[in-house]
């Protein structure tokens, strides 16, 4: 896939203006504005998408993205199929880091208008009205504070990106640049130990198209569009379990899956944890088979798989939704206790 890196200001979450979490660097117009249009880069919409922005005024231009770089035709306004690497510098200072990307996205050629049809209740209310490319909740990658680390600093000077807030960085003839741009594809095509948190959910107000308004989409923006912290509590709970009743257990790092496991026989598990209600653990077995069946897929996965859900499963059709489709299931039980169950 095409690939480009896009400059915007750092934030810890990009999901929305917020006193505590203000725009660092990315020029002037944030220093004196305290906002930025790339402040909800990372909130999930009800339509299933992120709305991207990378500034492109220069004086009174408002310039276009050169796509036909990235593979596109001279009269297309878009090219889908995109790969979108977020930079920023670090806490507002350069050096420039990673702090996350799209990946398959929509990028256009020119600015995009929402005409008041806002895709989110905070796109309306921090007045976001323009976007620059879209992509997939489940395709957005933002990474924790603590991941944003010196491997994924980009270096300085020719070769590397320059002061217009987008690269084009497979272009770039500088060894280091192009060794740096490979481990980037390397790291976003799951070639490496790093957990991605997804974007922070918002809610539609009026956009047209295709927004289905059901429980399963409710569902998918409260417990899949961001990293709770009752999912790390339930994976610490699990992890503590495992650690008392499975011999010789460990960790093995995980490539975009929750969790994996080896016992002292060398069987391997890898485990997806869902927050859950118990009006929402179908939804939850559903979204972790999915999930599941990709990185089986992708990552040429043989072992077992395993979904550990917040609350018991109590209905027949939910376990063989599970079982019979190959997945074991775990659910909290007495006290620190689990109960887990597998296909026979």
């Amino acid at each position: 896939m095409p690939l480009l890196f896009c400059n915007i200001a750092w934030m810890e979450y990009y999901g929305g203006r917020d006193p505590k979490d203000p725009p660092k660097g990315g020029g002037g117009f944030p220093r004196t504005q305290g906002y930025c249009g790339e402040e909800l880069n990372f909130v999930g919409c009800e339509d299933g998408y992120v709305y991207g922005h990378f500034e492109t005024i220069k004086g009174d231009v408002d310039r276009q993205v050169n796509i036909e770089r990235l593979g596109a035709q001279r009269r297309e306004d878009f090219l889908d199929g995109v790969d979108v690497v977020w930079t920023a510098p670090i806490e507002g200072n350069d050096p420039r880091c990673v702090v996350g990307w799209y990946k398959n996205a929509r990028l256009h050629r020119f600015r995009q208008k929402f005409q008041g049809l806002y895709p989110s209740e905070r796109h309306e209310k921090d007045e976001i009205d323009s976007f620059r490319v879209r992509a997939k909740i489940e395709d957005a990658f933002l990474l924790p504070l603590k991941e944003r680390d010196e491997k994924l600093t980009l270096g300085r000077g020719p070769g590397w990106s320059g002061q217009a807030s987008w690269w084009y960085a497979e272009d770039t003839e500088n060894t280091e640049a192009r060794r740096f741009v490979r481990s980037i594809r390397n790291l976003i095509n799951g070639g490496a130990a790093l957990s991605g948190n997804k974007p922070k959910g918002g809610r539609k107000k009026g956009r047209a198209g295709e927004a289905a308004a059901n429980e399963y989409t409710r569902y998918v923006l409260e417990y899949e569009a961001v990293v709770s912290p009752r999912h790390s509590q339930l994976q610490k709970r699990f992890e503590v379990y495992l650690k008392k009743t499975v011999p010789g257990v460990n960790f093995p790092p995980s490539f975009r899956d929750d969790l994996r496991y080896v016992d002292a026989k060398g069987r391997a598990t890898m485990a997806e944890i869902k927050p859950t209600e118990p009006s929402t653990v179908r939804f939850a077995i559903r979204a972790a088979i999915g999930q599941l069946l990709d990185y089986r897929q992708h990552q040429q996965w043989p072992e077992r798989q395993l979904i550990v859900v917040e609350t018991e499963v109590t209905s027949a059709d939910d376990k063989a939704l599970a079982l019979e489709n190959g997945f074991g299931l775990a659910w909290p039980s007495d006290g620190s206790g689990f109960t887990i169950v597998w296909p026979r």
